[in-house]
């Protein structure tokens, strides 16, 4: 194997996503990882016994670990790195191997090190926070080389760990939001199902209960529209307004077939204390099918699509502004939909050019800093 990637909570896109080159070793996983796709050799369940072979490897160029901010994660992941470093330092011909992590954390990493029992002794939390992030800034050095999935979170990481990123390579590569490479021919516009897609649990922090209140105040239902929500793991007898359909447990190619046909994706996510949104998967999902994108600023990508012409950007929490959002994701656009109507500049990049970039050693262009 070229490169080893150390998989906290595998889902079914990342199996979907990896080059041939890689192997995964997932340390547990989501609700929606198939069993058809974890039959892939190359995927495997974490043991130690699996990490010391894969660094006895002599084509091993590449450890890919969770990013620092993940911190439970990332306390595991440093006890990885040292390993495949001590045991590629003992065998005689083994060249190093670069250590790199994939960083979407969006939270801002101060409050993400806060010490919430300390919340009632200001000096002291402030004290504390503080030595964490010294601390968790020194171990960032382990890492050779850093992507960032959003400008967002290249921001965050440079606040408060400018210092140690200075000794390590590092740039920003946005998903790509161009065709699937999954799935067959895009469904133009008008072909297109008039449907609303939610995809993932219906949580608070998804901003569920705000899309209800919203769906109805948007009168989508009268005009002929659906809601389909797709959960991974919920009851489907839940009760729902007019229009609203709830698909339990869908297999992934059923899931790439609603986003080949639907119109619109609602994430709307709402910032919750210790969490936000990092990049949802559904808004990458629905640009790369062509389908239109109702979104929140608290999605981490929202800055980065601003201007996209399938984004529609709405205030996070505010039913009213998500309804509006779904009216206008769901009138007829000027053109046609589908990922070729992003224009140049928007694709974004693919896990193998993630991957490309940690092993070509190079600058990676003018987003590097």
């Amino acid at each position: 194997m070229q490169s080893l990637r150390i998989v906290p909570d595998l889902r079914s896109s990342v199996v979907e996503e990896k080059p041939a080159s890689q192997a995964l070793l997932f340390t547990s996983q989501r609700d929606d990882a198939e069993a058809a796709l974890l039959e892939d050799p190359s995927v495997r369940p974490f043991t130690w016994s699996r990490l010391v072979d894969a660094a006895r490897d002599p084509d091993l160029e590449l450890l890919e670990v969770a990013e620092p901010l993940w911190l439970g994660e990332w306390v595991r992941a440093v006890r990885y790195v040292l390993l495949v470093r001590v045991l590629r330092a003992l065998r005689p011909g083994r060249g190093p191997v670069t250590v790199a992590t994939y960083a979407i954390e969006n939270l801002d990493a101060r409050e993400r090190l806060s010490f919430r029992a300390l919340e009632t002794r200001p000096v002291l939390s402030a004290v504390a926070s503080r030595l964490a992030v010294l601390g968790l800034g020194l171990s960032v050095l382990l890492l050779d080389a850093v992507v960032f999935g959003t400008t967002g979170a290249a921001e965050n990481y440079r606040r408060s760990f400018g210092w140690a990123l200075r000794r390590t390579r590092h740039t920003v590569l946005t998903p790509r939001v161009s065709a699937c490479t999954v799935c067959g021919p895009t469904v133009v516009e008008g072909a297109r199902d008039r449907t609303v897609l939610f995809l993932g649990a219906p949580s608070e922090r998804k901003g569920f209960p705000v899309l209800m209140e919203a769906w109805e105040r948007s009168g989508a239902a009268v005009r002929g529209w659906q809601l389909v929500v797709a959960d991974p793991n919920g009851p489907a007898d839940r009760p729902v307004a007019a229009g609203v359909a709830i698909r339990v447990g869908m297999p992934r190619s059923e899931v790439h077939g609603l986003l080949r046909t639907g119109a619109v994706v609602a994430l709307p996510s709402v910032r919750r204390p210790g969490w936000r949104e990092q990049i949802g998967l559904p808004l990458v999902e629905g640009l790369a099918h062509g389908c239109r994108v109702v979104t929140t600023t608290e999605t981490g990508l929202a800055d980065d699509l601003r201007g996209h012409p399938l984004v529609v950007v709405t205030a996070p929490g505010d039913p009213e502004s998500l309804a509006d959002g779904l009216r206008r994701a769901m009138e007829p656009g000027d053109g046609v939909a589908g990922p070729a109507a992003a224009g140049p500049g928007c694709e974004g990049s693919t896990k193998r050019d993630v991957v490309a970039w940690w092993l070509s050693g190079g600058p990676g262009g003018p987003r590097s800093r």
